[in-house]
C-alpha cells in the first residue's frame, strides 16, 4: 500500500467513525425530545399551579406591565377592567395568546 492510498483509507475510517459517532447523537438527541415532549404532554401552566397564586406566576403576572395584559385582552375580545391581572393571564392562556 502507498502513502497515499494510506492517508484515504485513513482518512475514510475516520470519516466512518464520526459518522457512526454523529448516529449515536442524534438518537440520543431523539429520546431526549420524545422524553421532553412526553414530560411535556401531562404539564401546562393551567394545571400545574402556574396560576394558582402570583407568587407561582411571578416570571409573567408581576414581571410585566398590567398594561401590557390589558391590551392583549383588549385585542382578543377579553374583559379586563375589574378583573385581577393573574385572571386576565390566566384567560390570556387558556386562548393560547400567551
Amino acid at each position: 500500500m502507498n502513502r497515499r492510498s494510506f492517508f484515504i483509507d485513513a482518512f475514510r475510517e475516520t470519516l466512518r467513525n464520526t459518522i457512526k459517532g454523529l448516529d449515536g447523537v442524534r438518537e440520543t438527541f431523539c429520546e431526549v425530545g420524545d422524553s421532553f415532549q412526553q414530560a411535556m404532554d401531562g404539564t401546562s401552566m393551567a394545571s400545574g399551579g402556574f396560576f394558582d397564586s402570583y407568587e407561582m406566576s411571578y416570571s409573567l403576572t408581576l414581571a410585566y406591565p398590567r398594561e401590557m395584559f390589558e391590551q392583549m385582552a383588549r385585542n382578543h375580545g377579553i374583559p379586563y377592567e375589574g378583573v385581577e391581572t393573574i385572571e386576565i393571564a390566566k384567560e390570556l392562556h387558556k386562548r393560547g395568546v400567551i
